[in-house]
C-alpha cells in the first residue's frame, strides 16, 4: 500500500527582521513528494529572497523531470559564491519520496537530515560528488510506515550559541532531543513545534539567526468522505449522513 506522507514546518525570524531568510517548498505529484529547503546568506529581505528564489529554481526544475545535475548547475549559475565572504549564496536540501517510501536526499551546506525508524536515528549513508563546483551529498534509502524525516537550517544547531550554551545546541544534541520526543509518541506536529519552540528558547527569545524545522511521516492513507452542497430535503439528512 502507498504511503500517506504528512508535513509540518515551523520557522524562527532572526531577531529584528521582518522575514525569515529561510525558505521551504512542498510539491506534491502523483510521483513524489518533493520538499525543498533553502537558507539564503546573511539574514532579512535579502536572504529570504535568495532562500526563496533557491527553492522556486529547484522545485519547478524537479517537477519538470530534471535531474539533480542540472538543478544545481542551474543554481549555481544563477547564484553566485559572495566574493567577500566565499559562501554560496543559499544552502539547499532536496528530499524527493516516492509513494512507495524510496527516497533521494540531496544535500548543500546544510546541517544532515535526521532519519528516524523505531525511534532511534538511522545513519545516512551518504556519497559526495561535486556538481558545477559545489560539494552534493546524495542519499538513498527507503521509507517505511512510521518512519519520520527531520530537515534543519544552521539556526537550529546554532541556537543558543555564546549564550545559553557556548557552543550552540550542536547537531548530536539536536538529534538525541528528537529521538526521546519519538520514543515518547509524539506527533509529527509536536515534535517541529517543541523543536524550534526549544531553540526559541536557547535564543533568548531573540533569535541571532532564522531557524526551520521541516518534517515529514509516513502513515497510513486514511480514507474522508465528504458531501456537500445544499440540502435537497432537510428532514433526510440525518438519514443521508
Amino acid at each position: 500500500m502507498d504511503l500517506f506522507l504528512e508535513t509540518y514546518t515551523r520557522q524562527l525570524t532572526k531577531w529584528g527582521e521582518e522575514l525569515c531568510g529561510d525558505n521551504v517548498e512542498i510539491i506534491r505529484t502523483p510521483d513524489a513528494l518533493t520538499i525543498t529547503v533553502a537558507d539564503g546568506l546573511g539574514s532579512g529581505v535579502k536572504a529570504n529572497i535568495l532562500a526563496t528564489l533557491t527553492t522556486k529554481i529547484a522545485s519547478t526544475m524537479l517537477r519538470e523531470g530534471a535531474d539533480i545535475d542540472e538543478v544545481i548547475a542551474t543554481i549555481a549559475e544563477t547564484l553566485p559564491v559572495c566574493k567577500v565572504r566565499e559562501l554560496a549564496y543559499s544552502t539547499i536540501a532536496i528530499l524527493q519520496i516516492r509513494p512507495n517510501g524510496e527516497s533521494y536526499l540531496a544535500e548543500f551546506d546544510t546541517p544532515d537530515t535526521l532519519l528516524l525508524k523505531n525511534d532511534q536515528i538511522q545513519e545516512l549513508a551518504r556519497v559526495e560528488r561535486v556538481i558545477a563546483g559545489r560539494k552534493i551529498r546524495e542519499s538513498h534509502f527507503t521509507l517505511d510506515l512510521g518512519d519520520t524525516v527531520i530537515l534543519i537550517s544552521d539556526g537550529v544547531i546554532h541556537a543558543g550559541v555564546g549564550a545559553t550554551l557556548y557552543m550552540g545546541w550542536q547537531w548530536s544534541n539536536v538529534a538525541q532531543y528528537v529521538s526521546t520526543l519519538s520514543a515518547k509518541k509524539h506527533s509529527l506536529r509536536s515534535i517541529v513545534s517543541s523543536l524550534i519552540n526549544t531553540c526559541g528558547h536557547l535564543y533568548s527569545g531573540k533569535p541571532g539567526d532564522d531557524a526551520t524545522v521541516m518534517g515529514v511521516r509516513a502513515n497510513l492513507p486514511l480514507p474522508v468522505t465528504i458531501l456537500s452542497g445544499p440540502p435537497r430535503d432537510r428532514s433526510q439528512d440525518g438519514q443521508i449522513v
